[in-house]
C-alpha cells in the first residue's frame, strides 16, 4: 500500500533525529505532534502557503501552553513534507535537529517591561525604514483601527528584540519569536503575534525594501524565502 507524503516524511524525520542521538522520549514526543499535524495536512497542496495554513489551524486546536513546544516541531518538519534535501542537509549541519526547545533568556516580567516602555523606545534610521514599509503593507490589507495598532506595536517590539542578533538568519529570527511567545500567551493574542512575526520576517531581512523585489524576475527567490519560514 503507497504511503502518504506524511507519513513518508515522518518515517525521514524520525530517522534522522534518531540518528543524531535525540532520546527515545523526545522522539515520541515530536512524532505525536506531527501525526496530530498530519490530520490537517492530510489531502493539501504542497506549498507552503498551504503548510502555514494547515499550521495555523492545527494550532488553533491545542492548548496555548502547547506552542512553544510544536513550533520547533513544525517548522522542522516543513522541510521533511516538501522534500527540500538541501534545507534539510543544512539544517543538520546547523545542529537544529538536536530535539531541544531552546530555553527563555528573557523573564516574562522583562518582556512585560519591554512591551509597556515601547513608546519611549527610540529607533535607529533604519529601524525606523523598516517599520515604515511594513506599515505601508498593513495599511493597503484594510485591518480596522485596532487590529492596525496592535500589528504595529508588536512588529516594533520584535524589531527591539532582534536587536542583539547579530546575523539576518531564519533561525536566529525564530528563536527570538519563540523567546517572545510567553508574554503573548499571556496577553491571549499569541496567535496574532505568530502572524505578524511570519510576514514581519521579509522587512527585518530588508527584503520588502528592495525595489527590485516586485519584479517578475525576482519571483523564485520570494517563493524560496516564503518556504524557509513556512511555519
Amino acid at each position: 500500500m503507497e504511503i502518504s507524503r506524511e507519513e513518508e516524511a515522518l518515517k525521514a524525520y524520525v530517522k534522522l533525529l534518531t540518528g543524531q542521538g535525540v532520546s527515545q522520549r523526545m522522539l515520541i514526543q515530536r512524532e505525536f505532534t506531527i501525526i496530530r499535524l498530519s490530520a490537517f495536512l492530510k489531502d493539501i497542496p504542497c506549498a507552503g502557503s498551504e503548510y502555514r495554513q494547515a499550521v495555523d489551524r492545527f494550532i488553533a486546536s491545542i492548548d496555548t501552553a502547547e506552542i512553544p513546544m510544536v513550533l520547533p516541531v513544525v517548522r522542522e518538519f516543513f522541510s521533511f513534507w516538501v522534500r527540500d534535501i538541501k534545507a534539510i542537509a543544512a539544517m543538520s549541519q546547523a545542529k537544529v535537529f538536536n530535539g531541544n526547545v531552546p530555553m527563555a533568556t528573557t523573564t516574562q516580567d522583562e518582556l512585560f517591561k519591554h512591551w509597556y516602555d515601547l513608546d519611549k523606545t527610540m529607533m535607529s534610521t533604519t529601524e525606523k525604514s523598516i517599520m515604515e514599509a511594513f506599515l505601508t503593507a498593513s495599511e493597503a490589507k484594510g485591518f480596522d483601527a485596532a487590529a492596525f495598532k496592535e500589528r504595529m506595536r508588536m512588529a516594533k517590539h520584535l524589531l527591539v528584540s532582534l536587536r542583539q542578533v547579530p546575523h539576518k538568519q531564519s533561525h536566529s529570527y525564530r528563536q527570538t519569536v519563540d523567546r517572545n511567545l510567553p508574554l503573548f500567551n499571556a496577553l491571549g493574542t499569541q496567535h496574532a503575534f505568530l502572524s505578524v512575526a511570519r510576514e514581519f520576517y521579509y522587512f527585518w531581512r530588508g527584503d520588502m525594501l528592495k525595489p527590485q523585489h516586485v519584479q517578475p524576475h525576482t519571483k523564485p527567490q520570494v517563493k524560496t524565502l516564503a518556504m524557509a519560514m513556512a511555519a
